[in-house]
């Protein structure tokens, strides 16, 4: 059985430890970063060698294309912030959800021709006038209609190319000027603001996978960021937002996390979180969580099921005509 833990290497090659490692303990996922490409063959082999240790394993990126983009010298995936996008649906809505949709379908293509099984789209968090730009960019604006819209298009072109998504930062990291990779929010906002964020991820509730945001929200919980919450998780996440599917621990090595691997281990045991992702590519702290993270029957229970499959032969896309199509598009309006 996998362990629910994602790991991530340190390089562009699986290390003799790593193989080791990985063929022994089976974790859930390998998340690959931009220091572990590079190129597009390369790429494709090494998730190959991932996939032949560890044939259950499922291997994620972060590719939300724009300001988080792990292939940033490859024009395949050179594509607008999503924020330009909700500025382009204001003028022009039909364009917009045609980029969008082009966006999202040329990535997922990429992604599952090189064998990607999972991608940490759709940001779902609701921004403000305070909001750090390293959120608000990832985001279609502050419209609940035109962002329920635009990642309705986002979500559903990678879910037919066979990329299963992840929605996040749940329950939301919009009310922030802080950058929780460096430190952790507090959010001191009413029980009503609060309440606004949740509305997107209420809406996209039938996602298999969602990720926890490192913030602490007062109002809820005045001791515990999100991600060690027994109340957010249980009573907000489970209860009031219904959500049914996996809950992944944002990255454990950032630095809003303020306790150390064992303490981090048990505080999610405590708030129920399902898979717990840490990015350090170090195996004495993933041993550590092999050791004593608990197993939920949600997490058991999942394993039952098939990985999402493409509902297109990819062979019989041109994917060079969507290119050229989205670069078009973007050439004639002048954007």
């Amino acid at each position: 059985m996998s362990f629910p833990l994602i790991i991530s290497i340190k390089s562009s090659n699986v290390s003799n430890d790593e193989k080791e490692n990985i063929r022994k303990f089976k974790p859930f996922g390998v998340i690959l970063f931009q220091r572990n490409i590079k190129n597009l063959n390369q790429t494709k082999k090494l998730i190959l060698t991932l996939k032949n240790l560890h044939p259950k394993i499922n291997v994620l990126i972060d590719q939300e294309g724009g300001i988080v983009n792990r292939f940033p010298q490859f024009s395949e995936f050179k594509f607008l912030d999503n924020l330009q996008y909700y500025q382009i649906y204001l003028k022009y809505p039909s364009l917009a959800k045609q980029l969008v949709f082009l966006k999202s379908f040329i990535t997922s293509f990429h992604l599952s021709k090189l064998g990607f099984d999972i991608n940490t789209i759709p940001v779902l968090d609701i921004p403000n006038a305070q909001t750090i730009d390293m959120i608000r960019k990832r985001t279609f604006g502050d419209n609940l209609k035109i962002n329920i819209e635009l990642n309705e298009i986002f979500v559903n072109a990678s879910i037919s190319l066979g990329i299963t998504p992840v929605m996040k930062h749940i329950p939301g990291h919009g009310l922030t000027s802080k950058d929780s990779h460096f430190s952790l929010p507090v959010i001191n906002s009413s029980i009503k603001i609060l309440e606004k964020q949740l509305e997107l991820f209420k809406y996209f509730n039938h996602l298999p996978y969602a990720m926890t945001a490192h913030i602490k929200y007062s109002k809820w919980d005045n001791k515990n960021m999100a991600t060690y919450s027994p109340k957010i998780i249980q009573k907000i996440i489970r209860q009031q937002l219904k959500f049914k599917g996996l809950i992944i621990s944002d990255d454990m090595t950032m630095k809003a996390n303020q306790y150390g691997i064992k303490e981090s281990v048990y505080k999610c045991n405590q708030s129920g979180v399902d898979i717990f992702l840490d990015c350090s590519s170090d195996w004495k702290r993933y041993l550590e969580v092999i050791d004593s993270f608990e197993i939920t029957n949600r997490y058991k229970k999942s394993l039952k099921k098939k990985k999402l499959k493409t509902s297109f032969n990819l062979k019989s896309i041109n994917i060079i005509q969507y290119h050229d199509l989205y670069n078009e598009l973007v050439k004639v309006y002048g954007i």
